[in-house]
């Protein structure tokens, strides 16, 4: 039997025919796989991860796409020595290699200052105080003396002029105003009316008067704002001299009828407020 023959009839060579396409066929998927993957992975197309670090991501997002990357932003945190919304960081890290068309992960800085409780300090030394306002992120800008019976005491906290209620916030780094007690002082003040003002006008008016708020007392206990209370009752009452420095209590209630009913308890103590003044 020739070659020929052999080939064509051969039960052998029909088995070595089919395992020669068998390699054939593996060979050629084997090819074709490698030049897809190398066209999907851009193979031998790779650049270099540029430093991000202190940019807006806007900036970052022109910059990744000269280069054909993106970015994904994985994190928010707050710095307070680092410029809001800048990028703290970056994953890959600078000039580190990456395929075209892949993703650099961005840690930020948050677009908002973190915003900090202020404590209650009334009634605490001014040397706890300090310690106490700077140990969470706040600073002390000025000091300012007001006469008070209790010496070195913390009697008012101010922001930006206004006067602030504890746990008010605050955007952490602030610069706070403490006033602060001296000591009762040896002129006379006249008590002003508070009636009718909310507790942080009751208190600006009193400091303005070289007279502070002492005890306050609310009818019902407020679970929220109690800007919606108002003064219905001071002692001592409206015009009467006192030592500058002195307290004045005060009662609040979001009852107004209660104005009218204190009127006539304070006509028989004070001299010259008559409810027809007031109103």
């Amino acid at each position: 039997m020739d070659f020929k023959q052999f080939w064509k009839e051969s039960t052998i060579a029909f088995i070595i025919r089919r395992i020669l396409l068998a390699i054939v066929i593996f060979v050629s998927l084997t090819m074709v796989t490698l030049f897809l993957l190398d066209l999907y992975t851009h193979h031998g197309e790779s650049e270099t991860v540029p430093d991000m670090r202190g940019l807006y991501i806007h900036e970052a997002e022109i910059m990744l796409a000269n280069r054909g990357l993106f970015l994904e932003i994985i994190d928010s945190v707050y710095d307070n020595d680092k410029k809001l919304g800048t990028i703290i960081d970056q994953i890959p890290g600078v000039n580190s290699t990456v395929k075209r068309n892949r993703p650099i992960y961005l840690i930020i800085n948050s677009r908002q200052m973190r915003q900090i409780p202020v404590p209650d300090i009334t009634d605490v030394s001014f040397r706890q105080a300090s310690a106490m306002i700077k140990a969470i992120g706040l600073n002390i800008a000025n000091v300012e003396f007001q006469h008070s019976e209790y010496k070195d005491l913390v009697i008012d906290v101010k922001y930006r002029g206004v006067s602030i209620t504890p746990g008010m916030r605050v955007p952490e780094g602030s610069m706070l105003v403490l006033v602060v007690g001296s000591g009762v002082g040896s002129g006379e003040s006249i008590v002003p009316m508070l009636k009718g003002m909310n507790l942080e006008n009751g208190k600006s008016l009193a400091l303005s008067a070289s007279l502070i708020i002492g005890a306050v007392e609310y009818d019902i206990q407020p679970t929220g704002n109690d800007n919606e209370y108002i003064i219905y009752r001071q002692r001592p009452v409206t015009g009467k001299r006192i030592s500058s420095g002195t307290r004045i209590d005060v009662w609040l209630s979001k009852d107004r009828s209660l104005l009218q009913k204190t009127f006539e308890e304070d006509n028989d103590e004070t001299t010259g407020e008559t409810e027809e003044e007031f109103f």
